[in-house]
């Protein structure tokens, strides 16, 4: 994929193919005291509009969430939002179903206490490169409103956000799905800014040089790229790319691009109606049965199978 600049842009080509979608689960004005259980296996946020509240996430210490603060959990964590963290915890489905508010969206709970206004919602990923992205991410990302120029724009998006839940009309459900896209996307380029540790093949989508690379591969996955080719792309040599692409990403290029045709393939089996060997050659592989033989490799099964189970195989 290129950018509106023209250049590159490899991290688009990867969030894409996660097939990323939001809701909002609830809106919630709640007074002190008051405490909200989330325990569904999925992606969940919390954004803090006024007010403020504790955060704790299963087996972690509570944290303080303050107004423009945003939380994400994307592995799915079981959590506790609440004015206390040793409150008794209602669980956010009950609270929803019982809140009677604008189609169960609208939450209101607790005392006469302190007031604290937020938004929460959750994440569904459907694509083949979700369980690779995820896996790179921590359990909890905590995003300080009050820092940074990106935070900047991650809190025009809130402010779209809460406006379009909070007041929908024609057009909102849309919009909203749209929006926590681009929160999400705009929470992993928070967090990766800050984060020091090796995030394996998202650094490379990072890296000014082997994202370059990355994006050839995925603009024409079916070349027949060498090395030599992918280095003279990044501007390296051909040794210094090799180890530069080995240390980012974690793997050798041949086997990223083995491991990127095969997981295109599995979206395009899942998301289209390509026969398989129009799908074998459209990611570089000369035949039906060697993308079959290749497929069962990496995902336990045929491509044929895979189509007709529409499972959610995680890519070895």
């Amino acid at each position: 994929m290129t950018s509106i600049s023209g250049l590159p842009d490899s991290t688009s080509d990867a969030l894409s193919l996660m097939r990323m979608r939001g809701q909002v689960v609830c809106v919630g004005d709640y007074r002190a005291p008051w405490s909200l259980r989330f325990d569904e296996p999925v992606a969940h946020f919390h954004v803090v509009e006024r007010g403020s509240a504790w955060l704790c996430v299963d087996g972690e210490r509570p944290i303080r969430l303050e107004p423009g603060d945003l939380a994400l959990l994307p592995l799915g964590a079981g959590h506790t939002l609440s004015s206390d963290p040793d409150l008794p915890a209602v669980p956010v489905t009950q609270a929803v179903t019982q809140s009677g508010h604008r189609d169960g969206i609208m939450v209101r709970l607790g005392g006469d206490g302190q007031a604290t206004h937020f938004i929460c919602g959750k994440f569904a990923f459907s694509g083949v490169l979700a369980p690779r992205l995820l896996t790179v991410l921590p359990a909890l990302i905590h995003v300080d409103g009050r820092e940074g120029s990106l935070v900047e724009r991650l809190q025009l998006i809130i402010r779209f956000l809460l406006e379009e839940s909070r007041n929908p009309s024609p057009g909102s459900a849309l919009m909203v799905e749209r929006l926590l896209e681009m929160m999400f996307i705009q929470t992993i380029r928070e967090w990766g800014t800050k984060c020091p540790h090796n995030l394996g093949w998202l650094s490379g989508l990072r890296d000014p040089l082997i994202g370059r690379a990355l994006s050839a591969i995925h603009e024409n996955p079916a070349r027949p790229w060498t090395v030599e080719m992918l280095a003279q792309t990044a501007g390296l040599s051909r040794s210094l790319f090799a180890a530069r692409f080995n240390k980012i990403v974690g793997q050798t290029p041949a086997r990223y691009i083995a491991a990127w045709r095969l997981d295109l393939a599995a979206d395009l089996l899942r998301s289209g109606s390509a026969t398989i060997g129009e799908i074998a050659a459209g990611v570089g592989y000369g035949s039906e049965a060697a993308l079959t033989r290749a497929f069962k490799r990496q995902f336990g099964v045929t491509p044929g199978r895979f189509r007709q189970d529409r499972t959610t195989l995680k890519s070895g």
